[in-house]
């Protein structure tokens, strides 16, 4: 533990909650700069132009981002040596090039990045895989990033550090010794209060829900699982909010369609959803009509394979850590036609994304439900579950853990959900439920539906 942390954890709240606000200020160093502003007016321009001026757009890009990754990273250059990379010159033109997966820029990362530590920004990657990875920003790419993000929100009335808003995340706020029930902090930097997710538990939600009340935010982000959880206790108990949000905006974690309605029903606003990674994926972000949308100014999605529903993604906001056809691991679905929106955006509409690969169970005969139809599983069941996650050891067998209210739950209700197992799996499938106190978070503070410990089977 460094000294920081213990000056911290033995503060009182009101010092731990200066000493928030005054990381935040540093943060935002990193993060609104001159470039930011600059990259704010130049998105609201940039909604407005035509499909084909923005494909050019994009292809221009991709093409000085390629010339900059083979000039600035060892890794690349050598991966291309082979190759004339003057003949990439259309986003089809990318299939000349090799993919590229973590573990190989894992093990390479030291000839990937193209910038020195000094002065860089640091993102942590992790995932239902395990494996985690360092990656560095330039500040350029940061602010943009950033910039996006919060032109995303500002389309769907949300201005940031303008307004206020109530963040669920995994940062480790709360001292392991506190008693208090205060289980959130203030970022004045920001205008932000910080929930953590670590403590979310039935008996712990009607401090969260007292304090949101009091803060009264204009719009909530943050771990989808948590805010549901949230959501859940609200209308389960039937609390009455004094506080309607402009938007609610989940990240990290894939939107369930049930989800997202008891969301909307019990903060009487929309859902907005966005997709980017800690490695620097390019963003899709969903509009007022709630389609999503890709941000071609950001970079390039590919399928990885015809018939797979897997990506590569080339980022352009990665020029510390360049990547190009990186095998990220998540799916998704798109439209087949470009079409127009009734926003006004002219960009690829994506029909849906399915999360990461690794998030489904087989069958006895090896299919692959994802964690979107597993989900849909418990869409029926009635609002007595408070977390359920579904354990997978072998290939015939499903556990089904349960964490339910007790005072609701009856215990028919294992039929009712292992018979609609047994629907999607088959009789073959035996399935076990079992209730449990708690169903542990992971480490970085969410939820998993899923665990599946088999190995891939195709």
């Amino acid at each position: 533990m460094g000294l920081l942390e213990r000056i911290y954890d033995n503060s009182p709240i009101f010092i731990q909650n200066v000493m928030v606000g005054v990381s935040g200020y540093q943060r935002n160093l990193t993060r609104y700069g001159k470039i930011y502003y600059e990259y704010l007016n130049f998105l609201a321009d940039f909604d407005t132009w035509p499909l084909q001026r923005k494909l050019e757009y994009q292809r221009n890009e991709l093409i000085r981002f390629i010339q900059y990754a083979v000039k600035n990273s060892k890794f690349y250059n050598d991966l291309y040596k082979n190759i004339d990379i003057t003949s990439i010159r259309d986003i089809d033109d990318l299939r000349r090039l090799p993919i590229v997966d973590k573990e190989m820029v894992r093990k390479n990362i030291s000839n990937v990045i193209t910038i020195s530590n000094k002065g860089a920004v640091e993102g942590h990657t992790g995932g239902t895989t395990g494996k985690s990875l360092v990656v560095l920003y330039t500040k350029e790419d940061n602010m943009k990033a950033h910039a996006l993000l919060d032109h995303f929100k500002r389309r769907v009335g949300f201005q940031h550090r303008k307004m206020k808003r109530a963040t669920f995340n995994g940062k480790h706020i709360i001292p392991p010794h506190q008693r208090a029930k205060v289980f959130w902090r203030y970022n004045a930097a920001c205008r932000q209060m910080i929930y953590s997710s670590f403590y979310i538990t039935e008996e712990n939600m009607r401090y969260y829900v007292e304090s949101l009340n009091r803060y009264k935010p204009q719009a909530i982000d943050g771990f989808f699982t948590s805010i549901c959880d949230i959501a859940g206790y609200i209308e389960r108990h039937n609390i009455l909010l004094s506080f309607v949000p402009v938007a609610v905006f989940p990240t990290s974690e894939t939107l369930t369609k049930q989800g997202r309605e008891l969301i909307e029903r019990v903060f009487h606003c929309k859902v907005f959803d966005q997709y980017a990674s800690s490695e620097g994926a390019p963003f899709i972000t969903e509009c007022r009509f709630q389609n999503k949308h890709v941000e071609l100014n950001s970079g390039v999605f590919e399928y990885f394979e015809k018939g797979n529903h897997e990506v590569l993604i080339t980022s352009f906001f990665t020029h510390g850590t360049p990547l190009i056809r990186y095998r990220i691991g998540d799916s998704m679905k798109f439209t087949d036609k470009m079409t127009l929106c009734n926003c006004g955006l002219h960009a690829p509409i994506i029909q849906e994304i399915e999360g990461r690969k690794l998030d489904y169970l087989y069958t006895s005969d090896g299919a692959k439900i994802n964690s979107g139809n597993v989900a849909n599983l418990f869409k029926n069941m009635p609002n007595a579950v408070i977390h359920a996650q579904a354990i997978q050891n072998k290939i015939n067998e499903i556990k089904i853990k349960l964490e339910v209210d007790t005072n609701l739950y009856k215990s028919e209700y294992d039929d009712f959900l292992k018979n609609e197992f047994i629907h999607k799996f088959g009789t073959n499938t035996k399935i076990i439920i079992e209730h449990v106190e708690m169903i542990p978070r992971e480490p970085n503070g969410k939820y998993r539906l899923i665990i599946n410990n088999l190995k891939s089977l195709h």
